[in-house]
């Protein structure tokens, strides 16, 4: 008797846990949106590869990579203490980009520059780099992106001075814009930090956690861990 009560009572437990993993699933679906959450308490703020295949991302010091959307994560074994700015793939390596180049005169755009460690399995194991021309001549536009058409999309920021007639600024990303006059808005506010198109035409969006209010009252909402966007349909 006490054997079946236990049977009885493990089957409903096992039954609870099914239920509560199908009741919240790794992939949030919004109308037009995909979004992810990242591993740890920090913005998401590069990404590579596919949703649907393996997937692979940083949150600066650490890289994560998932081959379930986002249900289960592996930690890459990069342990060096340069922060990673963004990723550029080479043929079948996987190179991070440590250096962050703030937007140029010339074309507005941000960058990730300056290679130092690749990966041969998609971000799991990392080895030192080593690349004996300028580090600037391998570079990746981390604001700006564009789609096989040749649309570009930037991340379309506001600013507002920290104090009347100062030169320092508050900067906030508030939408995705691009050069035939789309603009795209997230469900919620974010920092924005990069853009990607996979092979599928899909953009992807790298961005803090969600945050509410703004320019000096901006504050993060709940929790700290940053949010990876999906475009359900390809964009071009």
């Amino acid at each position: 008797m006490k054997r079946l009560l236990f049977a009885a009572c493990l089957s409903l437990a096992l039954g609870a846990c099914q239920k509560e993993e199908q009741a919240t699933p790794a992939v949030i679906e919004y109308a037009d949106w995909y979004a992810l959450q990242s591993p740890d308490d920090r913005p998401i703020e590069a990404v590579t590869g596919d949703l649907d295949g393996t997937l692979t991302i940083t949150t600066r010091f650490i890289v994560y990579q998932t081959k379930d959307r986002g249900r289960t994560w592996q930690t890459g074994n990069y342990a060096d203490k340069i922060g990673i700015f963004g990723f550029y793939k080479r043929q079948d390596s996987l190179l991070v980009l440590t250096t962050g180049l703030g937007a140029s005169s010339n074309t507005g755009t941000k960058y990730a520059a300056h290679p130092s460690a690749f990966s041969l399995d998609q971000g799991l194991t990392w080895q030192h780099y080593r690349d004996w021309r300028p580090s600037h001549q391998l570079r990746v536009g981390l604001d700006r992106v564009l789609a096989s058409s040749g649309t570009e999309y930037r991340i379309e920021y506001e600013e507002k001075p920290t104090y009347p007639n100062s030169s320092s600024r508050y900067v906030e990303s508030v939408a995705i814009q691009t050069s035939t006059g789309q603009r795209l808005t997230l469900p919620q506010q974010h920092q924005m930090t990069s853009l990607y198109f996979d092979a599928n035409s899909r953009l992807y969006i790298t961005a803090s956690a969600p945050l509410c209010g703004r320019w000096q009252d901006s504050k993060v909402c709940g929790s700290q861990r940053g949010f990876l966007y999906v475009s359900k349909a390809p964009l071009r």
